[in-house]
């Protein structure tokens, strides 16, 4: 155990570089044998980034492009949506069904991703559940029937599921320093996606078959670098027995209830927002696109500012600017009707937030518990925050008779300021956890 000093990161890499490579990466041959490190079966993901800055960036990147599928499926889905359910003869009423089985699907297997972790090969299961999110975005694209576009979303939702949790406890458990910084590279290529995905579909809309098709092209080229870059084996420890009781604290619960309102805030918008923006306020398909985008947009441009704020300044403190930033947009995206400028700005606000949120959650969760159980913590999580999801889009469909402005100031507004209060009352965390490999 080691008491974390902000502003020492860059020291501790350097010192790790000289003890552990030496005088051997040398200009000559150093690259050449760093290379083969990719390859060498005795090498984990942790070890291999101690080595230097550049094979932990390297890690990071290519760990988090899995995000980038997500929030790229996510968006083409979403805000295809409303032509999908069109074109298979459903009502708008089935979106929230569709919600929910995608959100079950993500609920029922993401406290697996995170016990896979802490049991079996990361890297593995991590490929196993890009294959099947893979298969079922492009299956999204061909559905033809209702029950299709349930059990398409649901096998998405599957493979998302199983690689969140694990890959954002291996971005955040491979140094304590970094966690905020780590996890806010899947933060950033999540918004990429979301970003870019309404930006792809809305030229081919009301046909939507071709942006599927592409995700899943993308999908494989993922794969490929995946089983390049990462090593089979993440980290090498003597196992140690965990107690139950030993993952229930404070923070935990906490953490637990604020994340499980974000959930129903998150599918809210989600399954109803561009809806919202083509149906509710009639706005013009291209417009509501690039609102729709600026969600993406805002995680893509402040997760990683808002991830280094986290290591700088506390990963409690700032989990609590990103749930204020979450409540800001979620109160006024419903609350300044066809005013396109403030739509814009606080859709920007709600991404800004949600980009890292429910990550910053997770290393805030694996400060708070024993390392060897980071992986099952960071599942927990993320079950209760896909619990929280599956009821996002049926509380709003049961509200939508009485209008969009008050759905979505009761499913997202008031459920956004109970999940900053939760935040207030967490306690901060600055002795590291983490066992170093020996």
């Amino acid at each position: 155990m080691f008491v974390a000093v902000p502003g020492r990161v860059r020291r501790n890499f350097a010192t790790e570089h000289r003890r552990r490579t030496g005088p051997c990466q040398s200009r000559e041959g150093g690259e050449v044998m760093a290379y083969s490190q990719f390859r060498d079966p005795t090498v984990t993901v942790r070890s291999l980034a101690h080595k230097s800055r550049g094979f932990f960036l390297l890690i990071v990147l290519v760990a988090a492009l899995p995000a980038f599928l997500e929030g790229f499926d996510t968006n083409l889905y979403f805000f295809g949506s409303p032509y999908i359910v069109h074109n298979i003869g459903a009502s708008a009423t089935f979106l929230g069904t569709v919600g929910l089985g995608f959100a079950l699907g993500i609920a029922i297997f993401s406290f697996v991703g995170g016990y896979l972790f802490d049991h079996f090969s990361v890297k593995n299961t991590i490929m196993v559940s890009v294959a099947i999110f893979a298969v079922f975005t492009v299956m999204t694209g061909f559905s033809a029937s209702p029950a299709w576009l349930f059990v398409s979303r649901f096998l998405v939702g599957v493979g998302i599921g199983i690689f969140q949790p694990a890959i954002v406890t291996l971005l955040g458990d491979i140094f304590w320093e970094t966690r905020g910084r780590a996890v806010s590279a899947f933060a950033v290529f999540f918004g990429g996606g979301l970003f870019i995905g309404p930006l792809v579909s809305s030229p081919f809309l009301p046909h939507y078959l071709t942006p599927f098709i592409l995700s899943g092209i993308v999908s494989l080229l993922v794969l490929v670098l995946f089983y390049l870059v990462i090593p089979k084996t993440y980290k090498a420890q003597e196992k140690r027995t965990i107690a139950v009781t030993g993952l229930v604290n404070r923070n935990i619960l906490l953490l637990s209830g604020s994340i499980f309102l974000f959930g129903i805030v998150l599918f809210g918008y989600l399954g109803y927002y561009p809806d919202y923006l083509l149906k509710g306020l009639a706005l013009p398909t291209a417009q509501a696109a690039v609102i729709a985008s600026m969600g993406g947009l805002g995680g893509l441009i402040c997760a990683f500012p808002i991830g280094y704020l986290a290591d700088r300044f506390g990963r409690k403190n700032i989990v609590t600017l990103a749930a204020f930033l979450i409540m800001v947009g979620s109160l006024g995206m419903f609350a300044v009707s066809r005013n396109v400028a403030a739509l814009t700005l606080f859709t920007f606000s709600f991404g800004a937030g949600w980009g890292i949120y429910v990550d910053l959650v997770a290393t805030l969760g694996q400060d708070s518990v024993d390392d060897a159980r980071a992986g099952t913590i960071t599942g927990w999580l993320f079950l209760v925050f896909n619990v929280g999801a599956m009821l996002g889009g049926p509380i709003f469909a049961t509200l939508l008779p009485r209008g969009f402005l008050v759905a979505g100031l009761i499913t997202l507004g008031l459920a956004s300021v109970l999940s900053l209060v939760f935040t207030l009352f967490t306690r901060a965390v600055t002795e590291s956890n983490i066992v170093l490999e020996t």
